[in-house]
């Protein structure tokens, strides 16, 4: 257990230094602590003491609690090529959850419309929380509560989501973004 602790902590030293672009000779200077010893550090071959620790979260400008808590759940890329692979449709309309199942603060879906989607229109409203449309190409028309809304590529909408609402397409296709937060069927804590 320790052995993986002292992995994860080299692991998060690692990466607050290269995405900040330092390098391990810089730090080692900056820190008084040794090039051998911090490149141990970072490797899981050291163990590093409480001192040394508040060293380098002084140096990083964290908290300590930083080092020590389980990391986050890893990156998830989804690439515009597989967007459609996987996807649910409805009738002519590709919709793709790309958001783990497991999210709890937010669901991001990916939705492709034909022009006149859905042929249908079903008006709803989830419960609290907020929704918003980002329009990645074509037009969408959101209609929220009596007010009704275009939305061309680049523009985005925020709305509550426990209000009555629409989003259909007119004559135009249209790719866009819904992101609703808390995820759809979870409630705000």
């Amino acid at each position: 257990m320790e052995e993986q602790t002292n992995a994860e902590i080299g692991k998060k030293i690692r990466a607050l230094r290269k995405i900040r672009g330092i390098s391990l000779q810089q730090m080692a200077a900056e820190t008084g602590m040794s090039y051998s010893y911090l490149s141990g550090l970072e490797n899981g071959k050291h163990s590093v003491s409480i001192t040394n620790l508040q060293r380098v979260a002084a140096f990083f400008k964290v908290d300590m609690i930083y080092f020590l808590q389980p990391a986050g759940q890893i990156p998830r890329v989804i690439r515009m090529k597989d967007l459609y692979q996987d996807s649910s449709t409805f009738g002519d309309i590709s919709y793709r959850v790309v958001t783990p199942a497991d999210s709890n603060f937010l669901q991001a879906s990916y939705v492709y419309m034909p022009p006149g989607s859905p042929a249908e229109r079903h008006i709803h409203k989830h419960g609290q929380g907020q929704e918003m449309i980002l329009t990645l190409s074509g037009c969408v028309c959101v209609y929220v509560q009596e007010d009704r809304y275009l939305l061309e590529q680049g523009d985005s909408i925020v709305f509550e989501a426990d209000v009555e609402h629409l989003i259909c397409t007119e004559e135009q296709p249209a790719a866009f973004v819904i992101i609703s937060s808390p995820p759809y069927g979870q409630s705000v804590d």
